[in-house]
């Protein structure tokens, strides 16, 4: 699924294959937020302007239903927000947290763009320093 954003022309792509979630993880650069964990790396595609976003609940969060709820609550507020906040040549996962389902989404898009923020902040700080 591959959607555009008009504000940087950035172009959004999912996810999909485990061993980019596994890449990721094991970049340790991640923020958490009540309602969600958001990581992220640079992306390894020499494609500048894409921005791959993976997302993930466990089954920490509920059900099957809770579970596509949260995962639709994610996607949905990484496209208000992606546009204006995300890196390109970047990749991010979202992983849901139980708070997902309580917070109100304006909460939720808030709390997505501090993350985004600060994650990058630190980045920029940090220069070549591994965290």
């Amino acid at each position: 699924m591959t959607q555009v954003i008009e504000n940087k022309g950035l172009t959004i792509d999912t996810l999909k294959k485990r061993s980019d979630f596994l890449r990721i993880a094991a970049a340790n650069k991640k923020w958490i937020t009540p309602a969600m964990i958001v990581q992220t790396c640079e992306n390894t595609i020499d494609d500048s302007s894409t921005v791959r976003v993976g997302y993930t609940a466990s089954k920490k969060v509920g059900n099957a239903v809770k579970r596509n709820h949260a995962k639709r609550r994610l996607r949905e507020a990484a496209k208000q927000v992606m546009g204006v906040s995300a890196v390109k040549n970047h990749d991010y996962v979202l992983i849901a947290r139980q708070q997902i389902a309580e917070i109100k989404f304006k909460e939720l898009i808030r709390d997505l763009k501090w993350a985004l923020k600060r994650l990058h902040k630190a980045a920029g700080k940090s220069g070549s320093h591994n965290n």
